[in-house]
């Protein structure tokens, strides 16, 4: 009641202060003349980060910090909109609140806590959202605002309607010490900050989300900077584990990449009571929810004897994230809930927002995207295939199962390569394929016909495509129909030789593999300006004027996997 009361009472003073004060939605504002000389507001970016330190001479013990010490703070908007958000114990006797705003203009906020030295009214306040200039956005997406799914459920878009084109890179093991966010010296490789190395690396190459594992719940060997998770399972958090988990959420968010966290793996899910994981899920959400993230309820959640307590905490996590992040989970193909999309398992839950696969089968690749495509109520992303390397993957079929995943209706696709998303951590060492060290194959040539994949999407409208294989003797197809199409072919096939001239096509086939094309524009008016792409190796080719009316042959200037663009003329 006194919470609410609170609430009303904050509101009503904004509502004042929006009369009386005038607001500055674009640009730097003038704070001396909105506010007084003896009042300068805060100055952030719309969708970037407010944060207020606040502190206590309260006594507690620490458990009690974590657990019991309650601390929100609302903020309003210059609409009217409201957003309570909760706050986090930081470590010592620091507590902090973080808060993007959506909305450029002034926010006021007032901060409710159990402790009635953060309660005091001399901690409330207001703070200035400035609108980023488009150079800004140019630079990071991110101030966009947070991911959205889009108006038709086909794919992701950023809250002022940009799409959003997800290639992600696996990063399980980047809130590690193994992949350090400062330098390290390596006898063997480069003196380098591992962490930040790799997310440029990435950035660069054209990827733009990063899926990274928050915390390790029931391991206290798997350290950070910081130390482990916890400092006591599960009664108390390591704030110091956090704080440089902060700095490279802040970083992946500073390159213009989305930080996908998985809060725990299927191990942590089964071990922590489900009090103890909403509790440092909680402490997740009120560390990173003012940053553009998603969060992925827990890893491989079919290794679990009971997937209920998954569907629990996702409705609670719905619950506590006011500002509403998408969230989804990780499936496996792994017994006793096998499966290739969470779609499988989580259809109906109201709290997941789009899908996640997990195929490791270059022909369940294709099946999964295409079922999930069908049911048409979410979006699904690949986020974990084949890793080139490991267990017989190589480039040619990691490659086939990125461009299939777009080709089939796919939101995304994560990229994954043996001896990164493992980086220096010993797994896999006793199998067949053992790890290299990463600095080996963070350019592997597969990572960059990831890049060749991004640069040719980059040249489409990719988000009004949809597939249809009628088009098309062989391979897959989108098609924006009358005005763009994209065909893929993962193997190409010799032309179709009558029985008299059968010899034609074994010479054929034996020194020449370029694909045959059977286009079939029948139904699609006018004439298309044909571009041809080589994923292996990014090279476009005119092929000249396609006249739409007849089927008609066309013949692949490159050998294996072949891109076809079409494009009204």
């Amino acid at each position: 009641m006194l919470e609410n009361l609170k609430v009303i009472i904050l509101t009503a003073v904004f509502l004042i202060a929006v009369v009386t004060i005038p607001v500055f939605a674009q640009g730097q504002p003038d704070t001396d003349t909105q506010l007084g000389a003896k009042e300068s507001a805060i100055t952030v970016f719309q969708w970037g980060q407010f944060e207020k330190a606040l502190t206590t001479g309260r006594n507690y013990t620490e458990a009690q910090k974590y657990q019991d010490v309650r601390l929100n703070a609302t903020f309003v908007g210059p609409d009217g909109a409201t957003y309570t958000v909760p706050g986090f114990w930081d470590g010592g006797v620091t507590w902090r609140i973080r808060f993007s705003p959506p909305t450029a203009g002034e926010w006021v906020y007032a901060v409710d806590s159990s402790d009635v030295q953060m309660d005091a009214a001399a901690n409330d306040g207001r703070f200035i959202a400035r609108a980023p200039s488009p150079d800004t956005l140019k630079q990071n997406p991110n101030y966009r605002g947070f991911l959205r799914v889009s108006a038709n459920s086909r794919y992701l878009t950023y809250a002022d309607g940009a799409p959003f084109f997800w290639l992600g890179g696996t990063a399980w093991r980047g809130n590690r010490l193994r992949m350090a966010f400062q330098p390290q010296p390596d006898a063997a490789g480069p003196d380098v900050a591992e962490f930040p190395f790799y997310v440029d690396n990435r950035q660069t190459k054209g990827f733009t989300a990063v899926q990274i594992r928050a915390g390790f719940p029931q391991d206290p060997t798997a350290r950070n900077e910081g130390g482990a998770t916890f400092l006591q399972q599960y009664d108390l958090v390591n704030p110091n584990f956090f704080q440089w988990f902060d700095k490279r959420i802040q970083y992946i968010a500073d390159q213009g990449m989305v930080p996908v966290i998985t809060g725990q793996w299927y191990m942590d899910t089964a071990d922590m009571p489900l009090d103890d994981l909403q509790q440092y899920w909680r402490y997740l959400i009120a560390r990173y929810q003012a940053y553009n993230v998603i969060w992925v309820i827990s890893g491989e959640y079919g290794f679990l004897d009971d997937i209920n307590k998954v569907d629990q905490l996702g409705r609670y996590v719905d619950q506590v994230d006011t500002t509403k992040h998408l969230t989804t989970v990780h499936p496996t193909p792994n017994p006793p809930y096998p499966a290739f999309s969470s779609a499988e398992h989580f259809g109906d839950a109201p709290w997941l927002d789009f899908h996640l696969q997990q195929t490791w089968d270059q022909a369940a690749t294709r099946t999964a995207m295409a079922a999930d495509y069908a049911r048409g109520t979410t979006p699904s992303v690949n986020a974990e295939a084949g890793y080139d390397g490991l267990w017989g993957w190589d480039r040619e079929m990691v490659r086939r199962d990125a461009w299939t995943v777009y080709l089939s209706g796919g939101a995304g696709y994560t990229y994954g390569a043996n001896g990164v998303f493992n980086w220096n951590d010993g797994c896999c060492d006793d199998e067949k394929f053992k790890p290299p060290r990463w600095y080996d194959v963070i350019d592997a040539p597969s990572s960059y016909d990831m890049q060749r994949l991004a640069a040719f999407f980059a040249r489409t409208r990719w988000w009004e495509l949809a597939p249809d294989d009628s088009l098309v003797n062989d391979g897959y197809a989108l098609a924006n129909p009358g005005r763009e199409y994209v065909l893929y072919v993962p193997d190409p096939t010799p032309p179709v030789m009558p029985p008299r001239l059968q010899w034609a096509t074994a010479v054929f086939t034996l020194f020449n593999k370029h694909a045959a094309i059977t286009l079939d524009l029948t139904n699609a008016p006018g004439s298309y300006n044909l571009t041809w792409f080589n994923p292996q190796t990014g090279e476009f080719r005119d092929g000249g004027l396609v006249q739409s009316g007849t089927p008609q042959t066309l013949f692949a200037p490159f050998s294996q996997d072949v891109v076809l663009h079409l494009l009204r003329d």
